[in-house]
């Protein structure tokens, strides 16, 4: 991706905002990545004002990310010096600050076009946490396991069953959680697609994997799903977020129906309620400890089985998988028209064809591209295509995305 680089001509604070616009506006910045690169530079505009800093404000692109000034400013951050409010404890400095100041300026340098002048100190690691053990762990599966074969959970529960096999199973951070849809799921829900991006991630360093699920995570899917279609009924237009909301809010003074894609934040706060509620089912049990009611400590203790993916897919390599599909799926058609259902023949082109619609879909083909090839072979209905290794519930969800298979408002008065 090609990128403009600010005007060189600019010193000092014109130079520093303009990189900082410049960052805010490439479309992998998200909001809060935003918010701190705004932060930073106008840390280092005061710190050019400050009689500690070398430098001032006629500082060109050259000179304002070597060592000397950079050091200035990274120690006048760390002791409180460049606060716009007085903290009650001015010195006393975060080592995720550091960080971050770091991150930005290492953006701040790509939007000058600045790599060849700077001198930036090593990124320091991130601190670590504790992974959860493997006994409470255990536990929380158990407990899980019991509330996928519950009758009386609630969506709630549902919802927080799902999300926590899940990332017990990869790992995966909440905002890769939220970035979810549904065609990230595979067709028998038995493996998840996520969008990786390292901590402090340039758009380049960014790749897909696909990760397993366990059992338990696909029977906790299959309940789920049905949910978040009920959810759906007053959301306009395509659907696709995986996690969606179970109520209603308010957004810049306008209301928002339950069903919307929900976001970090709120997933946060909603795998916190759970935990809590856990931990207190759980007091007293042996060897019981009580979880982190934060999603950042329960992955850290994962080890995903995961494959890397292609970020976009290949023509090529596309247009022969589908052939594959169709091919493989005109001959199950074939058997189950001739009823050989359930026969040797059939069974073998059953996982023939699951074979071929796990792999295009591995290679990022669209579900509804794959349906369509597979309704000209001749499987149509959900049978077929279960016999062809998509799950009931998900092709629910796959037509709803579509602004089909809405919940009736019949059906949702009863």
């Amino acid at each position: 991706m090609t990128r403009t680089v600010v005007d060189s001509s600019l010193t000092g604070p014109e130079l520093l905002n303009a990189a900082a616009a410049e960052v805010a506006s490439w479309p992998s910045i998200s909001p809060a990545r935003a918010r701190q690169v705004k932060w930073v530079a106008g840390e280092y505009t005061r710190a050019l004002a400050h009689p500690e800093h070398p430098l001032a404000d006629d500082a060109r692109f050259t000179q304002v990310f070597t060592t000397e000034p950079i050091q200035a400013y990274l120690r006048l951050g760390r002791t409180g010096e460049l606060r716009v409010r007085k903290a009650a404890d001015p010195k006393a400095g975060s080592d995720n600050s550091e960080q971050t100041r770091l991150e930005v300026l290492r953006l701040l340098v790509t939007a000058c076009g600045a790599e060849d002048y700077a001198q930036l100190p090593p990124q320091p690691a991130p601190p670590s946490k504790a992974p959860v053990a493997p006994r409470p762990r255990s536990l929380l599966r158990t407990q899980l396991t019991e509330l996928a074969d519950s009758p009386d959970a609630t969506t709630s529960q549902l919802r927080m069953l799902a999300v926590g096999a899940v990332v017990s199973d990869t790992g995966i951070r909440a905002g890769e959680m939220c970035a979810r849809t549904i065609e990230d799921l595979s067709p028998m829900l038995e493996e998840l697609r996520a969008v990786r991006r390292p901590q402090g991630w340039s758009e380049s360093e960014a790749f897909t994997e696909l990760l397993a699920l366990s059992g338990l995570s696909r029977a906790a899917l299959k309940r789920w799903l049905p949910e978040r279609q009920q959810l759906l009924e007053r959301v306009g237009g395509t659907a696709t977020a995986l996690w969606v909301s179970l109520h209603g809010n308010h957004h810049d003074g306008k209301a928002v129906p339950a069903g919307t894609p929900l976001m970090p934040r709120g997933l946060a706060r909603a795998w916190t309620r759970a935990v809590v509620e856990t931990n207190v089912a759980m007091a007293g049990e042996p060897s019981w400890e009580p979880l982190p009611t934060r999603m950042e400590q329960l992955r850290r203790g994962v080890k995903p089985s995961a494959v890397r993916a292609p970020m976009m897919p290949d023509a090529e390599k596309a247009s022969v998988l589908l052939d594959d599909v169709a091919a493989r799926g005109s001959t199950l058609a074939e058997l189950r028209r001739a009823g050989e259902e359930g026969g040797t023949a059939e069974l073998q082109a059953r996982i023939a064809v699951r074979q071929a619609v796990r792999d295009a879909w591995a290679e990022g083909i669209e579900h509804t591209v794959q349906l369509s090839v597979l309704a000209e072979a001749g499987l149509t209905g959900d049978a077929s295509l279960a016999a062809a290794g998509w799950e009931p519930v998900l092709l629910a969800a796959i037509d709803r995305s579509q602004g089909r298979g809405r919940p009736s408002k019949a059906a949702a008065a009863v």
